[in-house]
C-alpha cells in the first residue's frame, strides 16, 4: 500500500454537533459494533436485538444518484436512489435481510453489524416493517451515531508496507479524507469469504 505521508486533515463531521476529528492524510477509518451495541441504552438493546435489516440489491447503483449525510454515516433521503426497476435483475430469494446484531460465535458478545448507506427496509421484532426508507434511516443513524464520536474512532496512519487484518464482522470502517489531484492512494485488499450467514442473538 502507500498513501501520501507527511500532513493530516481535520475532518468536520459537519452535523451540528462541533464534532472534529484530525486524521493522517488518506486513513481508514474503524470503530467497534461491539463497543456501538454496549454504549446503546437498555430499550435500544431490546430494540436491536429483535430488529432486522432489509438491504437494497445492488446497492452502490441504487444510490449511485444519492449523497452521504455530512457526518458520512449513510445517505441523505431526497428521493435521489434509482427505482428497483432501474437496477440490473435480482431474484428476490438473493434480498439481503439480517440481524441489527451479529453474535460473535466464539465469545457471544454482539456487535451492532448495519450497513447504513445500504438500507432500505427495517423489520422489527413484532412483526412491523419500517418501509418508509428516510424513517429507516433515521432510525439507524440515531442508533449508530454516538459511536463514531472522535473519541471513539481509531484512524490509522498507513506506512508502506502495512499489514493490517480486521474482522468485518465486528466493526465499520470507511475510508476518510480528500486528495490532491497529485496525490494517490494505493491499496491491495483480500477478504475471506464467508462460508455462512451472520448468527443473531438468538441463534
Amino acid at each position: 500500500m502507500r498513501v501520501p505521508a507527511g500532513r493530516t486533515q481535520t475532518v468536520r463531521y459537519d452535523d451540528g454537533t462541533g464534532d472534529e476529528l484530525e486524521v493522517p492524510l488518506g486513513t481508514t477509518a474503524f470503530v467497534s459494533g461491539y463497543a456501538m451495541y454496549d454504549r446503546l441504552s437498555d430499550e435500544d438493546k431490546a430494540f436491536v436485538r429483535g430488529a432486522r435489516v432489509e438491504y437494497a440489491p445492488h446497492p452502490y447503483v441504487w444510490i449511485s444518484g444519492a449523497k452521504s449525510r455530512p457526518d458520512g454515516l449513510g445517505m441523505v433521503s431526497e428521493g435521489l436512489e434509482l427505482p428497483l426497476t432501474n437496477l440490473p435483475p435480482v431474484e428476490q430469494d438473493k434480498i439481503q435481510i439480517l440481524p441489527m446484531c451479529w453474535k460473535n460465535p466464539v465469545t457471544g458478545r454482539l456487535a451492532l453489524q448495519i450497513h447504513p448507506s445500504a438500507v432500505r427496509k427495517l423489520h422489527l421484532a413484532d412483526g412491523t416493517v419500517v418501509d418508509n426508507l428516510k424513517e429507516a434511516r433515521e432510525i439507524v443513524h440515531r442508533l449508530q451515531r454516538p459511536a463514531i464520536a472522535p473519541k471513539y474512532v481509531y484512524a490509522h496512519d498507513w506506512k508502506e508496507g502495512d499489514f493490517v487484518l480486521f474482522h468485518n464482522r465486528g466493526l465499520l470502517h470507511s475510508v476518510v479524507g480528500a486528495f490532491a489531484e497529485d496525490e494517490v492512494r494505493l491499496f491491495r485488499q483480500c477478504n475471506v469469504a464467508a462460508s455462512s450467514f451472520p448468527e443473531g442473538p438468538s441463534e
